[in-house]
């Protein structure tokens, strides 16, 4: 009994994306640095800090029309929420809802909600399912994931501010539960 609690209670607060199943111990990790050496198919790079404070890391991919998305393209026009998540996530459906208010709020002086899907199931699953919630700001497939990489997180909803100048001013690994004061302060901040 106390293992299914466990269970649900991880569920509630956010979805990985990790298949190991989880312990009951915490393994503590190391403090986070300014950058990372990554292997990646044998060989070796940097990868970025993705901090508060740290310029958001090059990213592309393509919108639910199949349009390119160059979130550098963004930069000196709009400040950007970018918004992780999954149609089979509980917690990502649950925030649809606050991420719309944010987006009609702040949209006319700048200020753009972007939902990155890391669904798997392909564009016409996820098209029909933004459809039925009325989600109305745009969004990117990315079914390999490559956004979890360069926020270097396996939790979904994962989200970050990013300011006009792209720099991530903001950023939370969980759902948004409500209105936030320090989101909105943060959001005020940016779009100055």
């Amino acid at each position: 009994m106390r293992k299914a609690l466990l269970i649900v209670v991880a569920v509630a607060l956010a979805c990985s994306r990790e298949s190991s199943p989880p312990t009951t111990t915490a393994a503590k990790k190391p403090p986070r640095r300014a950058a990372k050496r990554v292997v990646v198919a044998e060989e070796t790079t940097t990868q970025a800090s993705t901090d508060v404070g740290a310029a958001m890391p090059a990213y592309q991919a393509a919108l639910l029309d199949g349009t390119p998305f160059d979130l550098s393209a963004e930069r000196g026009k709009h400040v950007v929420f970018l918004n992780v998540w999954a149609t089979w996530c509980g917690p990502c459906r649950f925030e649809i809802p606050e991420l719309e208010k944010m987006h009609a709020k702040y949209a006319p002086r700048g200020f753009e909600v972007v939902g990155v899907s890391v669904d798997e199931s392909g564009a016409d699953a996820v098209k029909s399912f933004a459809k039925e919630q009325s989600i109305g700001y745009p969004i990117v497939l990315d079914p390999a994931g490559k956004i979890a990489n360069v926020l270097q997180t396996t939790v979904l909803p994962t989200s970050v501010l990013i300011d006009r100048n792209g720099k991530i001013v903001w950023r939370r690994i969980g759902a948004l539960t409500g209105p936030e004061p320090a989101l909105d302060a943060a959001i005020e901040k940016a779009l100055k």
